[in-house]
């Protein structure tokens, strides 16, 4: 079972979750089957193997659990605080026929924090005596395509245009729901692999790609994510609407220098960032947080965890509503307007396909508008190389191997897929390493 949420540590910003102590961790682990072709273990994109690691704690083994997540996933520190185990390996576990799945994500969190308590002795060291490799991006992805091409013995050199790696977990996710030292954790394991992060060197010239290869790279992994917020054309130019990139990070990193008390949010959008942003308005003081989405309740692309957790905290949702108008003062927005619609096709999401229904109009007063309907890449990857193939906004086109068809470059994460969850990003770095791997001792034995 759960530990329940502590709506009191959200407003401080502190974990909403108190960590399984070890008689609840056993307790909790000797509910585990032990099935010979555990199916939690499929359900994990990242292959972290949930089966193995809670069998170790069911026999009392606990380093030997923390072990097996740090060697499966290198952001298994980070993935047992946020990873939607409800959708994955949960979903899967055989208790769920019984009772209520074993708290996979609890136990992972148990392990993660024992091993980090009781100082894992440091993971081995590249040799680097396999080639070079450069990694654009030091968010999920990049992490563990790093890590893993580090444990296969390459030099690795990521190029991070932050002054910390990490992306979104670092900067977007509020600290109720991923605590700084969890990352920060994951990123010292990756360290202690010999992996070099240049902190502040974004790559961003014309054919960057090919500069690197000809600096003596052997392989690009382009996991650069996405970093361009999209935006409402009808809030354009008023100083109090804002991109939820924008807005996390400043709850996060700089909330003494926003004043949300006794004051009205409006959050546009109904995905996980949404919620995030409408629970760090809620804890940074908001009188009122509206969460509007052109989705319905039933259709929120939001975790249904999120979902119940901005219920406890009393957000309002003005679920399947569209934004109509605004009324502002010069440049501030006082207020919105909207209306309630219908899907005109069933199950195609987007604003072309809205009805507006006649009749529910509806005027909302608000001091802050913050805008989280999704983000495309940044304009660097266009420069990245001529033979870059993108589709849509900018998303890199690539083969079931991460390969995008440039010799010797690889892409994954968000600027692949569009903006998932951290766990497919880990996997997908960890697959794309085994590509780059491949290729480069198929082009060694070729020669």
């Amino acid at each position: 079972m759960k530990k329940p949420v502590d709506p009191v540590k959200i407003g401080q910003f502190e974990s909403m979750r108190q960590p399984l102590d070890l008689q609840a961790a056993i307790k909790e682990s000797n509910r585990c089957l032990l099935c010979f072709d555990a199916p939690c273990s499929t359900g994990c994109p990242a292959g972290t193997d949930p089966a193995k690691f809670i069998r170790q704690i069911k026999f009392y083994n606990y380093k030997g659990a923390a072990r097996t997540i740090r060697n499966n996933n290198i952001l298994g520190s980070v993935c047992a605080h946020i990873c939607p185990v409800e959708k994955l390996c949960e979903k899967q576990c055989s208790v769920k026929a019984l009772e209520d799945p074993i708290n996979i994500g609890g136990l992972q969190r148990f392990a993660s924090e024992y091993g980090k308590t009781f100082a894992l002795e440091p993971l081995e060291k590249s040799k680097k005596n396999q080639g070079k490799i450069a990694i654009i991006g030091g968010g999920p992805a990049g992490m563990s395509c790093a890590s893993a091409l580090a444990k296969l013995d390459y030099e690795i050199v990521i190029f991070e245009k932050e002054e910390h790696a990490g992306g979104v977990p670092k900067w977007n996710i509020p600290e109720f729901r991923l605590p700084g030292e969890a990352l920060a954790y994951d990123v010292k394991n990756l360290l202690d692999q010999g992996v070099e992060i240049r902190h502040k060197s974004a790559v961003e010239s014309k054919d960057a790609i090919t500069n690197l290869l000809k600096d003596g790279y052997d392989a690009v992994f382009i996991s650069s994510g996405l970093s361009v917020p999209f935006k409402l054309g009808l809030l354009d130019g008023f100083t109090n609407a804002v991109d939820y990139i924008a807005f996390l990070r400043k709850v996060k990193f700089d909330r003494g220098s926003i004043n949300l008390n006794g004051k009205n949010v409006a959050i546009i959008g109904g995905g996980s960032v949404a919620i995030d942003s409408a629970l760090s308005a809620n804890a940074a003081g908001a009188s009122k947080v509206y969460l509007i989405s052109l989705e319905h309740l039933d259709e929120l692309p939001a975790d249904q965890e999120e979902i119940n957790l901005a219920r406890l905290m009393n957000i309002i949702f003005k679920a399947g509503s569209q934004i109509t108008g605004v009324n502002a003062h010069e440049k501030i927005i006082s207020g919105l307007t909207g209306i309630e619609t219908d899907w005109i096709e069933p199950g195609k999401f987007i604003p072309q396909n809205a009805r507006q229904i006649s009749g529910t109009e509806f005027k909302i007063n608000v001091d802050l508008v913050v805008q989280a309907i999704g983000t495309k890449p940044g304009n660097e990857v266009l420069n990245f190389s001529k033979a870059l193939k993108t589709k849509g906004k900018g998303i890199v086109e690539v083969d079931d191997n991460f390969d995008t068809g440039i010799p010797g470059v690889f892409a994954g994460g968000d600027v692949v897929n569009g903006g998932a969850t951290v766990v497919q990003a880990v996997g997908e770095g960890k697959k794309a390493a085994q590509s780059i791997d491949n290729f480069i001792k198929n082009r060694r034995n070729s020669l």
